[in-house]
């Protein structure tokens, strides 16, 4: 089946992308980055995504491989300053944090 209602994980993300993707309805995956090429959606909190770097010997972490097809930005790149949604925003004050790297801090 395309669809596993029953089906039980942590990625409710992914399976609901793949329902729609391969379901009766056919939704095309779109790619969803801002004009510089900066992520909108992100899976990791600010923190993490700013400090991510690329695996060096020709290694790739999940993260890579899922983002094969559209690539990544790196560092101070890392995310839009039209982002939507970070995970692991547990406290008010990292939106506050947020707030600021995103539309405050200069080079």
């Amino acid at each position: 089946p395309t669809c596993n209602p029953t089906r039980r994980t942590s990625m409710e993300d992914v399976m609901i992308a793949e329902c729609l993707r391969n379901g009766d309805i056919h939704i095309p995956l779109t790619d969803t980055r801002d004009e510089q090429g900066r992520e909108r959606f992100h899976p990791f909190a600010p923190a993490s995504h700013y400090q991510l770097t690329p695996k060096t010997g020709g290694e790739r972490d999940w993260y890579e491989d899922y983002n094969q097809e559209w690539g990544l930005t790196w560092g101070k790149e890392c995310c839009s300053t039209e982002s939507v949604s970070f995970h692991y925003m547990k406290k008010p004050a990292m939106v506050r944090h947020i707030y600021m790297l995103l539309y405050h801090c200069q080079d």
